[in-house]
């Protein structure tokens, strides 16, 4: 699963439930629209409290990472995509991962900075690469 976000946006709309909809502004408006258990496990968490828990279940650091980071993102009006990701990426997909362009990307291929696997005549990434290469490589802005 990887975890995509971009600029800021204007405050929108966003669904917690499907009969309650709430402004993204603050996590305290996600937190006002649950019910008062899961709020205040969702407060505690946020709080610095070691475990994030579904139905029980702890979630693994990296998994409570990404939970927080995607509340506290969509808490500052940010957009964020959510979703699986295959092994082996479109240019497009490895653009967006990087930041960067189709361009860019398509140059860090041809010049072998970042390995391709040809499909026909279609370059493919794999997701790996790409997430090596920005590790190696991470933008500043």
């Amino acid at each position: 699963m990887q975890l995509v976000h971009s600029q800021r946006l204007p405050p929108r709309r966003c669904a917690v439930r499907s009969h309650e909809i709430v402004d993204c502004m603050s996590i305290d408006h996600i937190v006002s629209a649950l019910d008062s258990k899961v709020a205040a496990e969702l407060a505690a968490a946020l709080d610095g409290s070691p475990l994030v828990t579904l139905d029980g279940t702890v979630l693994p650091d990296p998994a409570r990472d990404a939970v927080l980071e995607l509340l506290t993102l969509l808490a500052d009006g940010q957009s964020v995509a959510l979703g699986a990701v295959a092994d082996l990426l479109t240019t497009s997909q490895a653009a967006e991962i990087l930041g960067v362009s189709d361009t860019y990307v398509r140059r860090l291929a041809d010049s072998n900075a970042l390995p391709i696997e040809m499909r026909g005549t279609h370059r493919r990434f794999r997701l790996s690469d790409v997430m090596a290469y920005r590790e190696k490589f991470p933008r500043t802005s």
